[in-house]
């Protein structure tokens, strides 16, 4: 099993764009935590759970899109034709897709460690000031439900062609810009701007760092439809050989 972990790594993982797209989050992230995150997120701190919950939502974003990019090249013809070693070896497609799932769904973790880390570091050298408490709640509740939804629901999609892919980027972008206010966007970056700004309006004051009861349902619905999703996958593909599923 470590050898087919090692060949799917290298062939999902070990290319020159996965390190360029890295680089690139980071750099997007440096950006956010330069112009928006410092400034405070409606009238907050900026070193407020609000602040950098919206910081991570919106650099989920674009993990999530690298992630998928990832998964609709790691179903490419030529990928299909260089991942034929696991056939010869009579790999079992379970273990075949839970592998790829813990590349893939890793990547995603690790971009978001290292955003976490970078807006940590950026805060405490400009404020002397973290709270990383609100900042870990915050940061669980965008990540989980982030990497087993784009990952099952891009696996599932993904066996059936890569192009559906695309279809569930553009969603993860309509839900992000064109449902502003509502907190349900994928990401989970909304919920810590409208609900800053609207208990703000309220108390005339900044308010303290809370999860609602509603965020928390949100994001746990988008766990069970990435859990839901890989169910499917394991039901539908896990038991079948790769030339009947691809």
């Amino acid at each position: 099993m470590i050898r087919i972990f090692k060949y799917e790594f290298r062939i999902i993982l070990c290319k020159i764009y996965v390190p360029v797209m890295l680089a690139a989050s980071l750099i997007y992230s440096r950006y956010l935590l330069s112009t928006e995150t410092i400034l405070g997120v409606s009238d907050t701190a900026p070193f407020s759970g609000w602040s950098f919950g919206k910081y991570l939502g919106d650099c989920a974003l674009i993990n999530m899109l690298i992630t998928l990019l990832i998964i609709a090249f790691s179903f490419s013809e030529r990928q299909k034709k260089a991942g034929m070693l696991t056939d010869v070896t009579a790999f079992p497609p379970k273990k075949r897709i839970l592998i790829r799932s813990i590349l893939i769904g890793g990547f995603f973790i690790f971009s978001m460690i290292l955003s976490f880390l970078l807006g940590c570091i950026f805060l405490w050298r400009l404020f002397g000031e973290i709270h990383l408490g609100n900042y870990l709640s915050a940061w669980g509740l965008i990540c989980l439900p982030c990497v087993f939804l784009i990952t099952g629901v891009g696996m599932l999609l993904g066996r059936k062609s890569p192009a559906l892919i695309y279809v569930l980027m553009l969603i993860c972008l309509v839900m992000a810009f064109a449902f502003k206010g509502a907190a349900i966007d994928i990401n989970g970056a909304d919920y810590y701007m409208s609900m800053a700004a609207g208990l703000g309006d309220i108390e005339k004051t900044e308010t303290a760092f809370m999860i609602s009861s509603g965020y928390l349902i949100t994001r746990l619905v988008y766990l069970f439809i990435g859990l839901g999703a890989y169910a499917l996958v394991d039901v539908i593909y896990g038991g079948k050989k790769r030339k009947d599923t691809e």
